[in-house]
């Protein structure tokens, strides 16, 4: 097993207000394309409502090429240590022609273990599954593959909870 340290744990992070950690389903993914914006940055030092209120200028281009309701957030790995390409957007077919400003990323297919949690504890469910899911579960974090959150409608009103995929080995 190899689990390497990842910049999104802060310790504050680990404590889920008492709660235990939930246990992930697991489940294979195929591949899918999102279209949307991005940055790259340490995903602790994203400022995120910032973040989603520029993909949200972009919404109304963005949702009539959608497949799809649902939001992604996607962590895509690049060569710098504690460095990603953070993804805001949704899912769209393959060979969609992105509107000017916006990015086209295909998230490969994997094997997840995927967390559910509530859009408030998002911060402190990635904290506790690299900080004590990860280092003890026996699986291998895939790092070469990103890992992703999926926002269904009703997510922000608590009627759905989002979703966490962790590519695992």
């Amino acid at each position: 097993m190899s689990v390497r340290a990842d910049p999104w744990v802060r310790p504050a992070d680990q404590q889920r207000g008492g709660q235990t950690m939930l246990q992930p389903s697991f489940t294979p993914r195929d591949a899918f394309w999102v279209l949307g914006i991005q940055e790259r940055a340490n995903p602790m030092q994203v400022d995120y409502s910032a973040f989603w209120a520029r993909f949200e200028q972009r919404l109304a281009e963005v949702q009539p090429l959608a497949t799809g309701p649902d939001g992604y957030g996607v962590y895509f790995p690049t060569a710098e240590e504690d460095i990603v390409d953070v993804f805001g957007g949704m899912a769209v077919t393959p060979g969609t022609t992105p509107p000017e400003g916006l990015v086209l990323r295909e998230v490969p297919a994997g094997h997840y273990a995927r967390f559910e949690c509530t859009m408030q504890d998002i911060g402190a469910t990635w904290g506790a599954i690299f900080g004590e899911w990860a280092p003890t579960s026996g699986h291998e974090i895939d790092h070469a593959s990103p890992c992703f959150e999926r926002f269904a409608p009703g997510c922000h009103e608590g009627t759905e909870p989002v979703r966490i995929h962790v590519a695992v080995r």
